[in-house]
C-alpha cells in the first residue's frame, strides 16, 4: 500500500512559504503607510519652512539675518556667487518629503537597507540630484528652522527677535532631524566625489572592498556630509575661497619650486663662481689649450669619418 506521508510534508511546507510571503506583503504595507503618514508630516513641515524663508528674505536686512563676515577682500577673492535656493512645485515638496523619510536614520542604524528606494526617487526626479538649489532649499529650511527656535527651545519669527512664540514641538524637532538625514543623502556624491551620482557612492558604501569605501561610508553613517554642506550653505563665501585655493594650489607649489631653485642656482654661484674667478693665469691657460685640443680631436674624427665615405 502506497505512503502518502511524505506529501503532507510538501502541503506543510508550501503552506509556511504562503505564510511568509503574507507577512512579508503585510510588513510592506504596514511600511508604505507608516512613510505616507511621515510624508505628510515632512511635507507641511517643508511648507512652513518655505513660507518663513520668503518672509524673512522680504524684511530689511534679507535673509532674516546678518552675513558672516565676508572675505572678498582676502587674496583678491572674487565676489561670492550663492546657490539659488529652488522653489519647489507642490508635486516636488511631496516627492522631496518621501527623500526624506527613507533617508532618515537614527544613530547607531543605517538607511542603506531602503538604497532601492531612495535611487527609485532619484531616477525619476533627475531634479533632486541635478539641481543644487535642491539641497540649497533644505539647508535653508533646516539652518532657518534652527535659527528660530530659542534657546530655551521657543520659536522667535518677525522682525522683533525679542518675541518669543510658541514652544517648538517634538514633531518638528523630529523632522529637522529628518531633514538632516536628506541632507546627508543628496550632498554625499558631491562631498565624496563621485561623478556617477548617488548610485556610484551606495554601490560603493553598501559593501565597501577598500579603505576608500570604508571611510565613505563611515562618513556617510555620521552624516559628516550633511554638516559640512550645512557649513557651506551658513558660510558661501568660505566654501568659494576653499575651492579657489584647491584650483590654484598646483600653480602655487610649482612657482614655489621654481623659486627654491632659482635660489639653489644662486647660493652655488655665490659659493663656486669667486673661485673660478680666483684661478690663476696658468690653470685658465690650460683649460682654455684642453679645450682647444678636444675641440681638434673632434673636428679631426668627425673629417676622417668624411673623407672614409668619400673613398668608399
Amino acid at each position: 500500500m502506497a505512503d502518502y506521508r511524505k506529501f503532507e510534508k510538501i502541503e506543510d511546507s508550501e503552506e509556511e512559504e504562503e505564510d511568509r510571503r503574507n507577512q512579508l506583503a503585510s510588513l510592506y504595507r504596514e511600511e508604505q503607510e507608516e512613510f505616507r503618514q511621515e510624508q505628510e508630516a515632512v511635507e507641511g513641515w517643508l511648507r512652513r519652512q518655505e513660507a518663513a524663508i520668503r518672509r524673512a528674505g522680504d524684511e530689511p536686512g534679507g535673509g532674516g539675518g546678518k552675513r558672516p563676515p565676508s572675505m572678498d577682500g582676502l587674496r583678491g577673492a572674487s565676489p561670492v556667487q550663492e546657490n539659488s535656493c529652488r522653489k519647489v512645485t507642490k508635486d516636488e515638496r511631496k516627492v522631496l518629503a518621501m527623500l526624506i523619510v527613507v533617508s532618515h536614520f537614527e544613530e547607531g542604524m543605517t538607511n542603506l537597507d531602503r538604497h532601492p528606494q531612495m535611487l527609485e526617487l532619484i531616477r525619476h526626479n533627475r531634479w533632486l540630484e541635478e539641481d543644487p538649489g535642491t539641497l540649497e532649499f533644505l539647508c535653508r529650511a533646516h539652518n532657518h528652522s534652527m535659527k528660530i527656535a530659542g534657546s530655551n527651545g521657543s520659536i522667535r519669527e518677525g522682525r522683533d527677535e525679542s518675541r518669543e512664540g510658541r514652544p517648538e514641538s517634538e514633531a518638528d524637532a523630529r523632522i529637522r532631524g529628518m531633514c538632516f538625514s536628506g541632507i546627508n543623502t543628496l550632498a554625499a556624491p558631491r562631498g565624496a566625489g563621485c561623478t556617477g551620482g548617488l548610485l556610484e557612492l551606495v554601490t560603493q558604501i553598501c559593501t565597501p572592498e577598500t579603505e576608500k569605501a570604508r571611510e565613505l561610508r563611515l562618513k556617510w553613517q555620521k552624516k559628516e556630509f550633511a554638516k559640512d554642506a550645512l557649513f557651506d550653505s551658513l558660510f558661501p563665501d568660505l566654501k568659494q575661497y576653499r575651492e579657489e585655493s584647491t584650483e590654484s594650489g598646483w600653480t602655487e607649489v610649482w612657482i614655489f619650486g621654481g623659486l627654491i631653485v632659482l635660489l639653489l642656482g644662486v647660493v652655488i654661484f655665490l659659493i663656486y663662481g669667486p673661485l673660478s674667478l680666483m684661478e690663476s693665469p696658468k690653470s685658465a691657460r690650460n683649460a682654455t689649450i684642453n679645450a682647444t685640443n678636444a675641440t681638434h680631436a673632434v673636428g679631426a674624427a668627425l673629417g676622417g669619418g668624411a673623407g672614409g665615405e668619400s673613398e668608399e
